[in-house]
């Protein structure tokens, strides 16, 4: 049955749904106070009367101010709507610089030694000097502790801020006339967006979305040193209303977003929600409906998802285990992801697969498959798998088998060969990283339905992990131990230097004893098994086939093999290669791999040298 998405609201799961939360007015952060002064204030401050027009000029010159930005600093706001027109939108408060010595104790708004010594050669003068010419340049152009450096008009008047009409004039002959400037960034770096966002002017981010403004436009500067926008910028540092009607505003821009990029986080979901508390969560959730699956799988300042918790919780494994199946064309349609963060631990599926059950875990994989392969997380999915088979047994699956109509396509038998072999495989592949627990219940689990070969596989991989678990398999045993096993489990000991593994086989293998017995009668035989002791360190079994006649001259011209016979047994090497024709060299001594073998070989180049 295929219906409409429904919203949180309208879910009767106690996690999966939400409620909306209603903002909270305690959190916000009032817009800035309109302050009210006399017209030519600022002129005033300098000495000059607004009011006169020579005074207004030098005014003008000394401050570097427009005409019309220097009316919206003095808070002539009628001269400002008059003066207003398209062309003041690229103009720049950028206040000269003065060539000439400080006048007045330095007192000038535009005198600074600092012009003269920025030309120094010597690079602490020049430092000092730039570090003179920032501050100068925020002094000349502070107000109410706002540095208006680099302003354009719109920006000035988001920064001051203006009179609300002719802010929101300002606003809409940009959006009318020049629309580039809603978005382009001033001489500061600043994007319109950006300053009523720092200002926490909700109204004023309205006023900017409705006329065009850009919330993923990036400013030219970053604590990071990457451009950032004003929607990342409103993901750590604003109220969560600002960056509602940010993020709606990005949706309906037309940004493509489905499906959620959630390595690459272009709506900042992911950052948003980590400092954000779970009902914050879903009151934007139930605020942005397109957004609502990647938020309830963002992690929040829990730790955890929304999604992962409802599947912990056992909310969502009930209402599936009822065949809610509007519940599951509501997931299908949601916008979510089997691993939202590099930990695959913390994501919904991986919770699923060992908190769910069988029927839960493969309806959310029914359509998590799919979005993992428009998403690249197959691989993320996979590892869900392998706990997912990790964590059942056989006896859970016949179980599931068992609630399952009979008219399936493939038979119950066969559905059951198949989990037990995905689950071997499983088994395999992740042998020595599970843990016990994980691997002991599906090895015996399986144990019964598996092939012998299957089993002397399982043997083989065992008897290198560690002894827990070569007893633990050798415990179920119940067939033949192959000879092909051991004889792999011996070529393997050698390049892995498991003496262990060496030791194992040997004792078991129908050649050793054979080896051992030729040797006795003098026959050339045994070299392949002795350096595959030799290589896996097992001093046992070298000492067996030298005691039963094992030539060492045919290892004594290798300066490998001498190197690996001090390894494994530097205090006897000595008495090992008495009476035989070897060299001991510095080329041999480095290729020992412990300090003893080095000193032991060392000890007898010593020796070597001082007789001869």
């Amino acid at each position: 049955m295929s219906v409409a998405p429904l919203t949180t609201a309208q879910q009767p799961n106690t996690l999966i749904i939400s409620t909306a939360v209603n903002p909270t007015s305690s959190t916000q952060t009032p817009p800035p106070e309109l302050r009210t002064r006399p017209p030519g204030w600022h002129a005033k401050s300098f000495g000059f009367d607004w009011n006169k027009r020579s005074d207004q000029h030098k005014y003008l010159v000394k401050s570097g101010l427009p005409e019309v930005h220097a009316a919206i600093v003095n808070d002539d706001w009628d001269l400002a709507l008059e003066l207003i027109c398209p062309e003041d939108f690229g103009l720049l408060w950028l206040p000269p610089a003065s060539h000439g010595s400080p006048k007045n104790g330095d007192s000038d708004v535009d005198a600074s030694t600092w012009t003269v010594k920025i030309m120094s050669q010597n690079e602490d003068v020049r430092n000092n000097a730039i570090l003179q010419m920032a501050l100068h340049t925020y002094d000349a152009t502070s107000i109410d502790k706002k540095c208006l450096y680099g302003a354009n008009l719109l920006n000035l008047c988001l920064l001051k801020p203006a009179r609300p009409d002719v802010l929101q004039h300002v606003i809409m002959l940009a959006a009318a006339v020049a629309p580039m400037y809603l978005n382009l960034p001033d001489a500061a770096g600043r994007t319109p967006l950006w300053v009523a966002i720092t200002n926490q002017d909700q109204a004023c981010v309205q006023l900017l979305l409705n006329a065009g403004a850009d919330p993923v436009q990036a400013c030219k500067f970053s604590a990071e040193g990457e451009p950032k926008s004003p929607l990342s910028f409103a993901a750590k540092s604003t109220d969560k209303e600002i960056f509602r009607d940010l993020l709606r505003a990005a949706v309906d821009q037309g940004g493509k977003f489905a499906p959620y990029d959630y390595a690459k986080d272009p709506l900042y979901l992911k950052r948003w929600a980590s400092v954000h508390s779970s009902e914050d969560v879903l009151w934007l959730a139930d605020e942005i409906e397109s957004l609502r699956g990647p938020l309830l799988c963002c992690e929040d300042k829990s730790g955890s998802s929304y999604f992962y918790r409802s599947v912990i919780d056992g909310s969502l494994d009930k209402k599936l285990a009822s065949s809610n199946e509007d519940l599951i064309d509501w997931l299908r349609n949601l916008d979510t992801s089997p691993a939202v963060s590099d930990d695959i631990e913390s994501s919904p599926m991986y919770a699923a697969a060992w908190q769910a059950s069988i029927y839960n875990y493969e309806k959310l994989y029914e359509f998590f498959i799919a979005r993992a392969k428009e998403t690249s997380n197959t691989k993320k999915l996979s590892q869900s798998v392998d706990k997912f088979l990790l964590s059942k047994t056989a006896k859970d699956y016949d179980q599931y088998l068992d609630g399952i109509p009979e008219n399936l396509g493939a038979n119950k038998l066969d559905l059951k060969k198949k989990f037990i072999q995905s689950q071997l495989k499983a088994l395999s592949l992740n042998a020595s990283k599970i843990i016990w627990d994980d691997y002991a219940r599906t090895a015996k689990s399986i144990w019964p339905f598996i092939s012998d070969d299957e089993k002397n596989a399982l043997i083989k991989e065992a008897v290198f992990i560690s002894n827990d678990h070569k007893e633990l398999v050798l415990g179920l045993l119940d067939c033949e131990l192959k000879e092909s096993t051991l004889d792999e489990i011996v070529q393997s000991s050698a390049r892995k230097q498991n003496t262990m593994a060496f030791e194992f086989a040997a004792e078991r293998s129908i050649w050793s004893p054979r080896i051992l017995e030729g040797l006795r009668q003098g026959k050339d035989v045994g070299l392949d098994m002795f350096l595959c002791a030799l290589f896996a360190g097992s001093l046992t079994w070298v000492e067996k086939f030298i005691a039963a006649g094992f030539d060492l001259q045919v290892i004594a011209d290798s300066p490998g093999f001498i190197a690996k016979l001090a390894d494994i047994d530097p205090q006897g090497i000595t008495k090992k290669l008495k009476g035989l024709d070897y060299k001991i060299t510095p080329h041999m001594i480095e290729q020992t791999r412990t300090e003893a073998g080095k000193q032991a070989l060392m000890a007898l180049m010593t020796k070597a040298n001082n007789h001869g």
